[in-house]
């Protein structure tokens, strides 16, 4: 049998100095991100119940930890409670950077970048 090697990524993120390793791509990040995101853009639309909000906060959180790994909220607060809004910020914010990493990347590759 013949045998190849693959070069593996390991992508990372550092977050107020601290190191993520990502469990997304960059193109799965911000695309579920935006789903998430604009569900909670909704929330306004209809009447807000308990239940609709508490449901976006563990979808926003959810993301994040996924993408970040298990802990990764609590790590970034330092252990404080880390509100809906404050959640989407972050949701917000590592989106925006995957989606730039991305078309970096992208650019590098196809050599337009120097």
């Amino acid at each position: 049998m013949r045998e190849i090697a693959l070069r593996v990524e390991e992508p990372t993120v550092s977050i107020n100095g601290q190191a993520f390793a990502l469990r997304l791509s960059d193109v799965e990040l911000f695309t579920r991100a935006q789903d998430v995101l604009d569900a909670c853009a909704r929330l306004g639309d209809a009447p807000v119940d308990a239940a609709r909000v508490l449901a976006a906060a563990r979808d926003v959180t959810g993301l994040l930890e996924e993408a970040l790994g298990t802990g990764a909220a609590a790590r970034i607060s330092g252990g404080r409670p880390v509100s809906l809004p404050l959640a989407i910020e972050w949701l917000a914010a590592l989106a925006q950077e995957a989606a730039a990493h991305c078309a970096d990347e992208a650019l590098a590759q196809d050599g337009a970048c120097g």
